[in-house]
């Protein structure tokens, strides 16, 4: 209901397209939590001397911005693989769409 009265769509098409790709978007995100972590590479020179190894590590802080149209969708696409890999999120909701993404602050 608050999607359709933020951008002004249907709510029969906010209930049907936008909040279903939403929950599909955070489930497919929130998949890849504990699939993040390091691997071994072998080196090619002076492999039994060489040990190599990568991590990935959170960047830290995201800035993002969310466009007017879509805006809890596009907030989905942005959040979900930010919050998956352990980064703070500073987001700037746009002027126009603001209900959506305040109301998912406030949850």
């Amino acid at each position: 209901e608050v999607e359709s009265m933020d951008n002004g769509k249907p709510k029969h098409v906010a209930d049907a397209a936008d909040i279903g790709f939403v929950i599909e978007c955070f489930r497919y995100y929130a998949g890849f939590a504990d699939k993040i972590g390091g691997q071994v590479i072998q080196p090619t020179q002076n492999s039994s001397n060489t040990f190599c190894f990568t991590w990935k590590q959170p960047v830290g802080v995201v800035g993002q911005i969310i466009p007017w149209n879509f805006p809890l969708l596009m907030q989905a696409w942005k959040l979900g693989p930010a919050l998956a890999t352990g980064c703070t999120v500073v987001m700037k909701l746009s002027e126009k769409t603001p209900l959506s993404g305040l109301l998912m602050c406030v949850s």
